[in-house]
Parts: C-alpha cells; sequence; structure tokens
C-alpha cells in the first residue's frame, strides 16, 4: 500500500500552471504571426523596415506578457476568492465536528485546498510563455527582406505551427495526457484564432477603405 502510495502522483495539480502555458503560448504566437502577416501596414518601409519590425514585435510582446499577466492575476484570485468562501461555508453548515470525526472528509478538504490555483505562479507563467513562445515567429522570419513578403509569412505560419505542437506536446507530457490529442488541439484551436484575427484585419480595412477613414 505504501509502495502504491509513492507511485502514486495526481497531475491534477499541475492543471492551472499548464492551462497558463497554453494560453500564453497561443496568444502570443496569434501575435507574432498576424504581426508577420501585415507588415506593410504595420511598418515603415525605408532600409530599416526588418529592425522596425523586430523592435515593434518586442515592444508588443512584453506589453502582451504584461497585459496577459494582470488578467490572470485579477481572474484567477476571483476563482481563489470564491472556493476560500465556500470553503468558509461548508465549515459553518457542516461543522468542524463531522470533519473531525470523519478521516475521509479531512482527506477531500486537503486535496480541494491542494486544487486551489497560485495567482502569482499563473500569472507569472501565461506571461513567460507568451513572451518566450511568442518569439520564435518573430525570430524566425523578422529578418526575412520585405521584398520576401511571402517567404516571411510563410516561415512565420510554419515556425507557429511548429511551436504549437511543441506546447501541445509539452502540456500532455507533464500533464501525463493524450499527446496527439493535446498537439492536434492546440494546433487547430491556434490556427483559428490566428484565422479569425486576420479576417478581423482585413474585414476591418476593407471597410476603412470603402469609408474613406
Amino acid at each position: 500500500m505504501e509502495l502504491g502510495q509513492k507511485q502514486y502522483f495526481d497531475y491534477s495539480q499541475r492543471a492551472q500552471w499548464l492551462r497558463a502555458v497554453v494560453l500564453g503560448g497561443l496568444e502570443g504566437l496569434v501575435f507574432t504571426t498576424l504581426l508577420m502577416m501585415n507588415t506593410d501596414q504595420m511598418v515603415i518601409h525605408d532600409q530599416t523596415k526588418s529592425t522596425k519590425l523586430i523592435l515593434t514585435g518586442f515592444m508588443g510582446l512584453v506589453s502582451g506578457a504584461l497585459r496577459i499577466a494582470t488578467s490572470e492575476l485579477v481572474s484567477v484570485y476571483t476563482q481563489v476568492d470564491t472556493l476560500t468562501f465556500q470553503a468558509k461555508r461548508d465549515l459553518k453548515i457542516l461543522g468542524r465536528r463531522r470533519y473531525h470525526h470523519h478521516d475521509h472528509h479531512d482527506h477531500h478538504d486537503e486535496k480541494t485546498w491542494q486544487m486551489v490555483p497560485n495567482p502569482a505562479q499563473v500569472a507569472v507563467t501565461s506571461s513567460l510563455a507568451y513572451l518566450l513562445v511568442g518569439t520564435v515567429p518573430l525570430l524566425a522570419s523578422g529578418f526575412v527582406d520585405q521584398q520576401h513578403n511571402n517567404l516571411r509569412i510563410c516561415i512565420a505560419i510554419i515556425s507557429a505551427c511548429l511551436s504549437m505542437l511543441l506546447v501541445g506536446g509539452f502540456a500532455a507530457v507533464l500533464g501525463n495526457a493524450s499527446i496527439a490529442r493535446s498537439c492536434a488541439r492546440i494546433l487547430v484551436g491556434g490556427l483559428v484564432a490566428i484565422l479569425i484575427m486576420w479576417g478581423k484585419n482585413k474585414i476591418y480595412s476593407w471597410v476603412s477603405v470603402q469609408l474613406g477613414f
């Protein structure tokens, strides 16, 4: 029994920060991939355009990492507050005596508190994933000359897809889940997110031209 307990590991404790890795990584990839696909509108055409593109990308990554860290911190604290006050209400309703007389209640309560996410850990993890993973398409295609814009876009998309697969594999391995399912889900989800944002930009550009903005 003791041997079995030593071999057992609760992977659900990693769920919160693995979710943060996936969310932050995808957000960063969407940002930099779209940046590579819209350079005509976002970068001034001069001899230093590649330098300006890289600088713009890194500034966007830093600001995006700070933004997603703030959003995660606020949202996860809301979850923690809800779980905390619910636990206090349960103790008040059920009574402390019942928890002391039944060991399985104590074990359940302890496991519940182990599942409570750490807001700071989630925020830092998500922001680092945003910054690090989002850098891949930027460095892979940012130095391609503007005259080869189609090549730049292809490199950005390919590097983004490979990064999605790596993030999916990383999350699956550490979460002891299906690698194929995780990679496929993140790849499809990331491409859909990029397509949605790309379509939004195209529609906005078309409307702006039609209305003379």
